[in-house]
């Protein structure tokens, strides 16, 4: 029973969450011409790429622990996580402001110091993890075939464990804290949604609840997982941001799936 729920907690919920947002991805594209003139271009084409990459950070879970010993499951999380800091975070950071001040009061100095720090961070988080992991385990047992992950909260020595605070401020900055920030401006947009375009795009601020409810999952769940683990000493918890990631697509979903009015009488999911 143990290694059923190992096998569900690593392999079938990163699948799922990351087949969902794969989809969120491939409709975001579809919905964009018909929504470009209210939210603005920048808004679904980050939306669109922020999806795709976060899927495929979801999505190849199983491949980092399903690859063979150290030093692959430390190869294959450094590339996820630097895919995560580098392009995901800064994409949706940008597309959240896009969707609230609009795409042309989104200055591209502002863009590329987003995706600078989000690049510099994650060079930063790669070089510190190679040096804070030092070897691989057994996890779980798929039939005969072992699956392995790499030892992060398990090094005895004083340096690993001080890398391994250093790694978690520097995921509470990006993309954690980016995340929150962005989700911050959508719910305070929400609340805040102009009277006059109000009027016309009566489902507006109903969309927004959603999306700032979307955007808040996948942060929460990520500081619950990294203060079970640094405070409470409870490490591994990882299917905990992985089913925030799944509820985080659920509502996003139903946030893009509301027409912009709610007298719409033809779906677009229909075009």
């Amino acid at each position: 029973m143990k290694d059923l729920w190992l096998i569900l907690a690593n392999i079938a919920l990163p699948l799922c969450a990351g087949i969902t947002f794969f989809a969120l991805a491939r409709y975001a594209s579809h919905i964009a011409p018909m929504r470009i003139l209210v939210t603005g271009e920048k808004t679904y084409k980050g939306a669109a790429w922020g999806f795709a990459f976060f899927g495929a950070y979801l999505a190849t879970r199983p491949l980092q622990i399903l690859v063979g010993p150290h030093p692959m499951p430390l190869v294959i999380n450094c590339v996820r996580e630097f895919c995560m800091m580098a392009l995901f975070s800064p994409a949706v950071f940008v597309a959240m402001m896009s969707l609230c001040f609009g795409s042309d009061r989104i200055p591209r100095k502002l863009t590329y110091g987003i995706f600078g720090l989000g690049f510099v961070l994650g060079v930063l988080f790669v070089a510190l993890n190679v040096r804070a992991i030092g070897g691989s385990e057994v996890i779980f047992w798929l039939g005969r075939y072992p699956a392995y992950d790499g030892i992060w909260f398990k090094a005895g020595d004083p340096q690993s464990q001080a890398l391994m605070s250093v790694l978690f401020v520097i995921r509470f900055i990006d993309p954690l804290f980016l995340l929150l920030l962005a989700g911050v401006i959508v719910f305070r947009h929400a609340r805040h949604y102009p009277e006059e375009k109000g009027a016309v795009y009566d489902n507006m601020p109903k969309k927004l609840y959603y999306l700032s409810a979307a955007v808040f999952s996948f942060p929460v769940s990520m500081l619950i997982t990294g203060v079970l683990a640094l405070f409470f000493k409870i490490p591994n918890q990882w299917w905990i941001y992985y089913f925030g990631a799944l509820i985080s697509g659920l509502l996003e979903a139903m946030s893009l799936s509301l027409p912009l009015r709610r007298d719409v009488q033809v779906s677009e999911h229909a075009r």
